[in-house]
């Protein structure tokens, strides 16, 4: 969520910053509340809405420079992703001034940040998987000073840092903090035995786990929340927080008895976008079940509309007089998913907390796991075109649901084209399409497709889209046409697609009527025609497809 416009930088002086107002605090106050600015409301997130700059008092030279760096990436960034910039620098800045007697950020030069890198390494990094974290605290305190100077904060050093490769390279990480792969992605998805396993013991459970018996909290009762959030992650894909944030009345059936299930993404999109996916009726029923046994605890929680609940183990307001009070539902959040939930469910089924995956890595069984697998499984497996899943991730490239089905690009354009070639029917606009189509053609009738499949990958230039194939070969140069991701409105002649790709393209059209709704609302005339003409070629594509069915 882009905050940018809310947090205008002061062009006066010093003292002119204290007026700024950041959620529900100002810039001079030691503790900053940022749930204003929290799309999620959920009272567990609240921790990471706030600021404590009390934790720097005892070098309140440093507080300044810092504070206004989290002012600038308030308007950049999530507050989430800010308090977890700002949590992990603080600890590690102060214990490392006070281990080498500095006072300030004045004298962090070259010199001291490298010498910062080398005491994080020294002394926290415990294991490989400790190292993306360090690399983000000293990242984060590189920004501070690297941004501080060029805009004149106070109380930095005026000594520019040089380094001699870049920070990443340095701790062996890229720059979104994951590991150099060399050999590709990292297979995660969880053998199909271990993972059907997992799924029947998720399926035998009871759905309730406790019911509280005595005392003032009778009445109340602990749900399995291991058992229903496993398998509707398992079997829609979802992230766990996505599962956990799952609302009631959130599951319906339309026309056709196909049962839907509405749902927020947040992570790959600015904004909290609704994202409605096809699942199967047995987890629409499940989903109504959690729904009945979760009504009790909605009743009494603060935040009332959703189906992840937990009974606190802490019961307040505890004296001698009156005895422990009634425990207070409130909903789960996804943090502690893997620790309290995913790992006893595992231990109480004997079944192992890792595996091995094709590389024969050794790999923690996560929430995300699931998310693998569940691709893995829809590619692989069912032959779901992987548009199709790209869609359903509602992740923003093609390349990114690759990672999670675990194919490299080579991979990518064969899978592309072997379903070319499993396809009754291909859509073409031109000449290239029509040569493609007759190699297609000829490829049908031989045994091994698999050396076909290459030759064919090298007499075109197979690009994979959302929506099929360009075929154009960027070694000419630069496409005339309107770009990848226009190809298909332009009625390219090396675009090429065929009825595995309808999923995508209803979607594409659900998404481009509610825009033209939103125009005709709001009076945007112009957009208004620019969605209709792209809507009216979407729907020329689809008819055409589906007539060849």
């Amino acid at each position: 969520m882009n905050t940018a416009i809310s947090f205008p930088i002061p062009k006066a002086p010093f003292d002119k910053w204290n007026f700024n107002v950041v959620g529900n605090s100002h810039f001079i106050d030691n503790v900053w509340d940022l749930t204003p600015l929290l799309h999620n409301k959920r009272a567990g997130v609240f921790s990471m809405g706030r600021l404590n700059f009390q934790l720097l008092e005892d070098f309140p030279n440093i507080i300044e420079p810092i504070k206004r760096y989290c002012y600038i990436r308030l308007g950049q960034v999530k507050p989430q992703s800010v308090a977890y910039e700002y949590s992990g620098l603080a600890g590690k800045i102060i214990d490392f001034m006070k281990f080498y007697g500095l006072i300030s950020l004045e004298q962090i030069d070259t010199y001291y940040f490298m010498e910062f890198n080398i005491w994080l390494k020294r002394f926290f990094l415990k294991s490989d998987k400790s190292i993306n974290g360090l690399a983000h605290i000293s990242n984060t305190l590189l920004q501070v000073i690297n941004v501080g100077q060029a805009m004149e904060f106070p109380f930095l050093s005026k000594e520019v840092i040089v380094l001699e490769t870049s920070l990443w390279d340095w701790w062996g990480t890229n720059k979104q903090g994951r590991e150099i792969r060399q050999f590709g992605p990292e297979d995660r998805s969880i053998p199909l035995t271990l993972w059907k396993q997992i799924l029947q013991k998720a399926w035998d459970e009871p759905n309730i786990i406790e019911y509280v018996q005595g005392g003032r909290s009778k009445g109340l009762c602990r749900v399995n929340n291991a058992k229903f959030g496993i398998l509707i992650q398992a079997y829609t894909g979802l992230r766990i927080s996505e599962v956990l944030y799952l609302k009631i009345r959130c599951v319906e059936k339309d026309s056709q008895n196909r049962c839907w299930l509405n749902t927020e993404i947040e992570k790959t999109e600015r904004e909290a976008t609704l994202h409605k996916i096809l699942i199967p009726e047995s987890i629409y029923n499940l989903i109504l079940d959690l729904d009945i046994l979760t009504e009790p605890l909605r009743k009494e929680a603060d935040q009332k509309n959703y189906l992840f609940y937990v009974l606190s183990q802490k019961r307040k307001n505890s004296t001698e007089d009156n005895g422990p009070q009634r425990y207070k539902p409130t909903p789960l959040e996804s943090g502690k998913w893997n620790t309290y939930v995913l790992r006893p469910f595992l231990e109480r089924n004997n079944l192992p907390a890792t595996f091995k995956n094709s590389k024969n890595n050794s790999i923690n069984i996560s929430s995300h796991c699931f998310r693998h697998t569940f691709a893995r499984i829809a590619v692989a497996e069912k032959n779901v075109n992987p548009s199709v899943v790209q869609t359903h991730f509602k992740h923003l490239s093609i390349e990114m649901t690759m990672h999670y089905v675990n194919l490299t690009k080579t991979d990518l354009k064969k899978s592309y084209l072997q379903r070319m070639v499993e396809a009754d029917n291909i859509y073409i606009q031109g000449k290239e399409g029509i040569e493609f189509k007759k190699k297609i053609s000829d490829v049908k009738i031989v045994d091994d497709l698999s050396e076909a499949v290459e030759k064919i990958s090298k007499l075109f230039g197979i690009n994979p889209l959302p929506f099929g194939l360009c075929l154009y070969d960027f070694k000419r140069g630069h496409c005339p046409h309107l770009g990848v991701q226009s190809c298909y409105i332009a009625n390219c002649s090396d675009f090429i697609t065929n009825e595995t790709f309808l999923p995508s393209f209803e979607n594409e059209i659900s998404i481009l009527s509610q825009h033209v709704h939103q125009c005709q609302k709001t009076g945007q005339i112009v957009e208004e025609k620019k969605a209709k003409f792209h809507l009216q070629k979407l729907h020329n594509i689809v008819e055409k497809i589906k007539s060849r069915i």
